[in-house]
């Protein structure tokens, strides 16, 4: 390509009677060589490009074909050309089938996400490699499919962002801050018990009685909102019970997967302006509150473990102190308390109480505890009364065993892992799933029966530590595992000290139904009785 001076003669015999009095100037010395480059473009330079094209995909595609590699050394669930095992999982039941064939297949498992390979792990010893690890953090690309519905809060945050908020908002858990919700656990879960009077002697699901009760809870604990002030449950005015996760949706239609593609279609619009009203929802609470604040000075100082605080306003003073953490990470950290505290809290609350509607001699241990605890005083309970509930607390626990309100999250490997006979390459995508790690037989013997006394402290201490993982587990566990349990055992505690649960005959099962959290198909029944009527 390159052309000298001295062939320039050649070039310049060329152009007509057009003569230069320097001979070949630099004028037309770049323009013969521009003249050049273009007969070499018109040929070779395409190949050239087209050369360098290949190597970067190749160069790109080298982890995925070397994952691809390793998966395909691996077995699993049956697979149907192009969706893989996409048809399981929107028809609900592949959790269940691993659950009921993971022997079949080995301690790695593997399932097809349409083209997307994944990795399953379900024994404790390897899941703890991978969550205990600082390395193996990240989330999935699967988790940016929930921007929209949940906006980017701790739970689909990248790495270094999530590191930031995970010790920022750290504080606003710990017990001294937990006992100022204590109250409003208590305030709504005495509506709950005032509203299931009205239903004594009826059989009930108890789902939904439990969901509004909860609902008025993160109102009040996340955004301020006295619960007090919703008096009729099919009255909202909030956007929060209003979305719909779109998530199964686009992994039926694979297509929908890419962003550009999807953000064209009517779901795609209609997810976006869900967003856009919980944003806007969030930013006017925001504003309000911190309209409050200014009037009135922050209150969070105040050493009272009765006064009560909000998320969002500890949130505007972090803000204050750290504008590292913008309005818009508040925002964001709204809708993600929110949107996910709803149905894993709500669930975990009604199986429980079903549970024990189901299992009148557990139902009723707990009962002499509570009497235990309070004689024939009608207070509510301390955080210290709520933690004293041993018995209470090992039902939770059983029941979060058998239906974990998450059933299933997925971690990015950040470096080669090795399990066992196999070595996981760095870049795959990681499902753990405690549905499945909860039933293994050999961690917990007759694993499909509600046995609360598997969780007393004699019986726990052998166990794996990673046999139990219904909050996740490692440094990227659920930041709110504490508030939820308290959660729980102030609604539970409150209903069951007025009243006796019995199950209805041929309504005895639950049917689980696995989506972002698990479900129980048609409801969970159960009977209610006062028990200052017995």
């Amino acid at each position: 390509m390159w052309i000298s001076r001295g062939s320039c003669a050649s070039v310049f015999l060329n152009c007509g009677n057009r003569s230069y009095s320097r001979g070949c100037d630099e004028r037309f010395y770049c323009v013969a060589v521009k003249s050049h480059i273009a007969s070499y473009t018109s040929g070779e330079m395409w190949a050239y490009f087209a050369f360098l094209a290949v190597i970067y995909v190749i160069y790109a595609l080298k982890n995925y074909v070397r994952i691809l590699r390793f998966i395909f050394t691996l077995d699993g669930p049956k697979t149907v050309p192009i969706l893989g095992n996409i048809n399981t999982l929107l028809e609900g039941n592949l959790i269940q089938r691993m659950t009921d064939e993971a022997q079949n297949y080995g301690r790695v498992i593997r399932i097809w996400m349409t083209f997307l390979p994944y990795v399953v792990l379900i024994e404790p010893e390897d899941i703890q490699i991978v969550l205990s690890n600082m390395k193996h953090t990240e989330k999935t690309s699967f988790y940016k499919l929930l921007n929209n519905f949940l906006g980017k809060g701790l739970i689909t945050r990248n790495v270094d962002k999530w590191k930031v908020h995970r010790r920022i908002l750290q504080p606003a858990f710990h017990r001294h801050m937990l006992e100022r919700f204590i109250g409003t656990f208590s305030e709504c879960a005495d509506r709950l018990v005032d509203k299931l009077l009205e239903k004594d002697g009826e059989d009930i699901n108890v789902t939904m009685f439990v969901n509004n009760s909860v609902y008025d809870i993160l109102r009040e604990t996340i955004l301020g909102m006295p619960a007090s002030q919703r008096y009729n449950d099919d009255e909202d005015d909030t956007p929060f019970r209003k979305g719909q996760v779109m998530v199964p949706y686009r992994f039926a239609r694979p297509w929908l997967l890419i962003d550009w593609i999807y953000r064209l279609t009517a779901a795609g619009k209609s997810e976006e302006q869900q967003q856009k009203n919980l944003f806007d929802f969030c930013f006017r609470k925001m504003e309000e509150m911190r309209e409050f604040l200014q009037k009135n000075g922050s209150l969070i100082s105040n050493n009272s473990a009765t006064r009560k605080i909000s998320l969002l306003e500890y949130m505007i003073e972090i803000n204050k102190k750290n504008p590292q953490f913008t309005k818009r990470d508040i925002i964001e950290e709204c809708c993600t308390f929110m949107l996910a505290g709803q149905d894993s809290v709500g669930t975990a609350t009604a199986m429980t109480l079903f549970l024990l509607a189901n299992n009148p001699k557990w139902q009723e241990r707990c009962v002499k505890e509570f009497n235990e605890i309070f004689g024939k005083d009608k207070r509510s309970p301390t955080i210290q009364d709520l933690t004293e509930m041993k018995c209470l607390d090992m039902c939770i626990k059983e029941s979060l065993r058998l239906y974990p309100s998450v059933p299933v999250f997925a971690r990015t490997l950040g470096e080669d892992v090795k399990l066992g006979e196999h070595v996981v390459p760095a870049g795959c995508d990681v499902f753990i799933v405690p549905y499945c790690t909860h039933r293994l037989p050999h961690h917990f013997p007759d694993p499909h029966d509600f046995k609360p006394e598997r969780f007393s402290p004699e019986n726990s201490e052998e166990r794996h530590p990673y046999a139990y993982i219904p909050f996740s587990a490692g440094p990227r566990n659920c930041i709110g595992y504490k508030f939820a349990t308290l959660e729980i055992k102030s609604v539970i505690s409150a209903i069951l000290r007025k009243y006796q649960l019995e199950p209805i005959l041929g309504k005895e099962k639950v049917i689980a139904k696995f989506r972002m959290t698990i479900r129980a198909h048609g409801g969970l029944w159960v009977k209610v009785r006062a028990r200052d009527k017995q």
